[in-house]
């Protein structure tokens, strides 16, 4: 689980991300991107009733939390992040949504430390 002060909760932060903040898109997520004044970075997960039943969404949404704890000091801390997922992600394993994320967000240069193992 991630930790209080990373976490995303209240409906005021994701609406500001969203209106002030940058998308970044793949076939499996959409990253939204906004700056912060903290000195760490906060990070909220969005998955559709579209996707599933309440338990699979559960399930998306422990696996990116579990990936971001690992993540978390790797990623730049200057921005808040919001990860979207889509319904392609639910044919993916645990290792390949790890990888699609370290993808995405090495392409947009979010990761302050170069991941050696993919």
């Amino acid at each position: 689980m991630l930790s209080k002060i990373n976490r995303l909760k209240k409906r005021k932060e994701f609406a500001y991300i969203y209106r002030k903040g940058e998308s970044f898109a793949s076939k499996y997520f959409v990253i939204w991107v906004a700056s912060t004044k903290l000195t760490h970075s906060k990070v909220g997960f969005v998955v559709s009733n579209k996707i599933g039943k309440a338990h699979i969404r559960n399930g998306i949404k422990r696996k990116l939390r579990a990936i971001m704890r690992e993540l978390l000091p790797q990623i730049n801390p200057q921005y808040n992040y919001i990860i979207t997922a889509k319904d392609s992600l639910l044919t993916l394993s645990y290792q390949e949504i790890k990888a699609q994320l370290l993808y995405i967000l090495q392409k947009n240069n979010f990761l302050t430390i170069e991941q050696e193992e993919r």
